[in-house]
């Protein structure tokens, strides 16, 4: 169980920092003599804080409204290669999958490529995949799984994003307050090529979607037309793959 699993997610926040594509977040910070912009590197690192803003010796994560889970509870689940039933969530901000075990909450280990963790009562599934396509480099992901297929398969990225202002006071007296607060971000979705591991975004327009699956762009464009496909909706994306898995 334990190759399987983070001792902690102190431990994913350090490999969040030194490998993968989480390691920065940008956020703009609008007031008179206040950065244009501040890089947070990990996630409860607060940079502004010597800028002298009245909460700014907080934890970012500690002050900010909402939730970094579509999903706040835990709930039964199972990692693939594994028959143990935990309990487990998905912090849709950090990109983690958090699981209770032994008392403790860890996070399953993401560099384990197309592993799954599926959420028994609500058949809900996630995947590990790489959503960069060169051989030198990797960065896994979770994905929701929508759609498979061993020619195309269909994913979605549904994040949370973390946005970042400061409280409007005239003329910076009182010091502002630093406002945070998680937002859904706006749904991404991917496909996955003969289970090869990668993850490709799936572009907004239909030519972008067509330019997909070279050989096949006039048979898809017409499909699109004729069905009036909206490619940025999920009924619409998994009615125009299981069109594309049936040529």
């Amino acid at each position: 169980m334990r190759s399987l699993l983070k001792t902690s997610c102190v431990c994913a926040f350090v490999m969040l920092f030194t490998t993968t594509a989480f390691s920065q977040e940008t956020a703009n910070v609008t007031a008179n003599h206040a950065p244009s912009q501040v890089s947070f590197l990990i996630p409860n690192y607060n940079p502004v804080g010597p800028l002298g803003y009245a909460n700014g010796g907080k934890n970012i994560l500690e002050i900010a409204d909402g939730s970094q889970f579509h999903e706040q509870e835990f709930k039964d689940a199972k990692v693939s290669g594994s028959e143990v039933l935990l309990k487990a969530r998905y912090n849709a901000y950090l990109d983690e999958m958090e699981v209770k075990y032994n008392d403790e909450i860890v996070c399953v280990n993401k560099n384990l490529q197309k592993r799954r963790v599926l959420f028994t009562a609500d058949n809900l599934e996630y995947k590990i995949l790489d959503t960069d396509n060169s051989d030198k480099k990797e960065k896994h992901s979770y994905f929701t799984v929508l759609l498979e297929n061993s020619n195309v398969s269909l994913y979605k990225k549904d994040a949370k994003e973390l946005v970042i202002a400061l409280e409007k006071v005239p003329y910076m007296t009182p010091a502002p307050k630093i406002i945070t607060e998680f937002q859904d971000a706006k749904s991404e979705f991917y496909v996955e090529v003969k289970e090869n591991g990668n993850a490709i975004k799936v572009p907004k327009t239909r030519r972008g979607v067509a330019n997909l699956f070279p050989g096949k762009e006039k048979l898809i464009k017409k499909f699109i037309k004729q069905n009036k496909i909206n490619v940025t909706e999920e009924d619409g994306l998994k009615k125009l793959i299981n069109y594309v898995n049936s040529l």
